[in-house]
């Protein structure tokens, strides 16, 4: 309602997960309830301090603003620290599409912010990388390891999601995070004996223009044709 999105775990101990306000917060999402007594916000963040400010200052300033702005009546905001912002795909995001911008190597960073995930207890992860790397065509590199949905009740419920983009130099590079938390149940009874090696995958994202000009290029050659 107040332009926070994104999606987090469901029912009881909700973390909800989203794009939200103070920066260098770790910002992980809000949970927004309308009660008699006024508007209850939770706010979760990695960083709590980061959002109280100093004596208070930050809150009171961000409780003017959702007055104000968002015309929402007598807010009441309460600040909770992530305990595992491992497990919250918005932060992963973002500390991914952080790196990228640092100029660290995309498949190094993928690789690395993945098996924190699962050293976290993820259940399952997913990583999405696209966007044009410098000096190669449009890539979309995908690392994923572990048991993981993302459609159904069990998605929407428990699955964390994230979405951030780095800024370089060739271009915005995309970055997705699918996460499965320790506590989610795993239907149809699948047991996991043991952890899968990580697994990568790579593709070439060919432009329209790419996919022209070879056509041109291969336009009055005959294979087979002899002299």
């Amino acid at each position: 309602e107040i332009g926070w999105r994104g999606r987090g775990r469901g029912g009881g101990g909700r973390e909800p997960c989203g794009d939200g306000p103070p920066g260098g917060a770790g910002w992980a999402g809000a949970d927004i309830r309308r009660l008699p007594s006024g508007t209850r916000i939770v706010l979760y963040v990695e960083r709590p301090g980061m959002v109280i400010g100093k004596k208070g200052g930050q809150i009171h300033q961000l409780t003017e603003t959702l007055e104000k702005t968002f015309k929402l009546d007598r807010p009441q905001i309460e600040v909770v620290e992530m305990k595992n912002p491992e497990l919250c795909a918005p932060i992963m995001a973002k500390r991914i599409a952080f790196a990228i911008e640092r100029g660290i190597n995309i498949r190094r960073v993928g690789q690395m912010m993945l098996r924190r995930i699962m050293e976290a207890g993820a259940k399952g992860a997913e990583i999405v990388i696209s966007g044009k790397v410098a000096g190669e065509r449009k890539k979309r590199l995908r690392f994923y390891q572990g048991y993981l949905v993302k459609t159904g009740e069990l998605a929407r419920m428990y699955v964390s999601y994230g979405y951030a983009q780095a800024k370089t130099k060739p271009g915005i590079i995309g970055v997705k995070v699918w996460i499965l938390p320790p506590d989610a149940p795993i239907l149809d009874k699948i047991s996991i004996e043991e952890k899968k090696e990580e697994t990568v995958e790579e593709e070439t994202v060919e432009s329209e223009r790419d996919k022209s000009d070879e056509r041109g290029g291969n336009e009055g050659k005959v294979e087979g044709a002899e002299g």
